[in-house]
């Protein structure tokens, strides 16, 4: 379908710019701008979760603990609650509905309980 030398020329714009995205995602991890959750995982304004909290579940904390949960996530470590989903399908009506509160209080839609 292409000549070699189109093909080549394909190649090297595909190259680019996967290297481009690379570079991109390297700078949004080494940005102190944003910073992810240690509760939920989210993706938060470092300013704004040291004054307000996080938008997505409320955690609030210090800087230290911003940092010990960046170096835990840097080694592969995994606190359960940032394993787990903020937000779960029921099983029985399949509404969308946060996760700690379908575990303590149930559905608040159909009533179930797990």
């Amino acid at each position: 379908m292409f000549d070699p030398i189109s093909k080549t020329i394909l190649d090297q714009i595909k190259k680019a710019s996967e290297e481009e995205k690379g570079a991109e995602a390297e700078k949004l991890r080494a940005s102190t701008y944003w910073v992810l959750c240690p509760s939920c995982g989210k993706r938060v304004a470092k300013r704004q979760i040291l004054a307000e909290g996080c938008w997505a579940c409320g955690w609030k904390g210090t800087e230290e603990e911003l940092e010990l949960a960046k170096a835990k996530r840097a080694s592969g470590q995994e606190s359960k609650a940032a394993a787990e989903s903020y937000k779960t399908r029921c099983p029985q009506c399949g509404r969308l509905v946060i996760t700690k509160e379908l575990g303590e209080k149930g559905c608040y839609i159909c009533g179930w309980k797990g």
